[in-house]
């Protein structure tokens, strides 16, 4: 029987499992189609969770691809295939997001990006910046449906942009005076007024 490898503290590694010289730890795999994967880690435990990452998408269907995959990368793919919409909102979709999006999550790997992230994000724009909700609102459909066909493609598990601007929305429909139904009486008395009014 063949001796495992071992690390300088004399633990047995893993098969894809070695140390480096600096004392860290990498691990190395091959996708379904072939294509070779590495990951790294300081410590043994810390590449361990790694693994057990890759272990959980490779179980759920995960492209290992999405490890490397930017925000970017997968806005490009859907500016590529989206299809039905008018030109001029199409031009508004990309302007939207290369003068908000493309410098600030768009750098972002799918794979560690989160839903605070955008939340944060999007309250940044609304409270330093100063951008309007409808136009956060344009914003998000975008993100959206970048993340949505992301998820269509196996490299995230479920759309992390989910209500991620419901809260802002609601607090800006309060900041804006919350709306009140008249009353049964309050609606005769405007009625009556309607119908003795000479002007309406």
């Amino acid at each position: 029987m063949a001796q495992r490898r071992r690390d300088n503290k004399g633990r047995i590694l893993k098969d894809g499992e070695s140390q480096r010289k600096d004392g860290s730890y990498d691990y190395r795999w091959r996708d379904r189609k072939g294509k070779r994967h590495s990951i790294y880690g300081r410590t043994l435990e810390e590449l361990r969770e790694k693994e057990d990452d890759i272990l959980q998408d490779q179980r759920d269907g995960i492209r290992s691809e999405a490890r490397q995959i930017t925000v970017n990368e997968m806005f490009d793919v859907w500016l590529k295939l989206k299809r039905g919409l008018k030109d001029n909102t199409l031009q508004n979709y990309i302007y939207m997001y290369d003068m908000f999006v493309r410098d600030e999550l768009g750098t972002i790997k799918l794979c560690i990006l989160r839903h605070s992230d955008i939340r944060r994000f999007y309250n940044t724009l609304y409270e330093v910046r100063g951008i309007k909700i409808s136009t956060i609102d344009v914003i998000h459909n975008v993100l959206h449906q970048v993340l949505e066909l992301a998820v269509q493609d196996n490299y995230l598990r479920n759309n992390i942009s989910d209500n991620a601007l419901k809260e802002l929305k609601l607090m800006h429909n309060q900041d804006n005076g919350k709306k009140k139904a008249l009353t049964k009486p309050e609606q005769d008395l405007f009625i009556s007024y309607l119908k003795k009014s000479v002007q309406y």
